[in-house]
């Protein structure tokens, strides 16, 4: 099972390297929060009990 933080952060990082190639780290930590945010919870409404992965 993959917890909603993680899947949440995994998104973030992803949007993170698509569209913050300039960034300096403290710049880019900022953005990285305002993606992750949303995205968790989005994500804490649809699953509540997190999502399962079928390997």
């Amino acid at each position: 099972m993959i917890s909603n933080e993680q899947r949440a952060h995994d998104i973030a990082i992803a949007l993170l390297q698509a569209n913050g190639k300039d960034m300096k780290p403290i710049e880019a930590y900022h953005e990285y929060i305002n993606y992750l945010l949303p995205i968790l919870k989005e994500i804490d409404k649809d699953f509540k009990n997190g999502i399962k992965e079928h390997i």
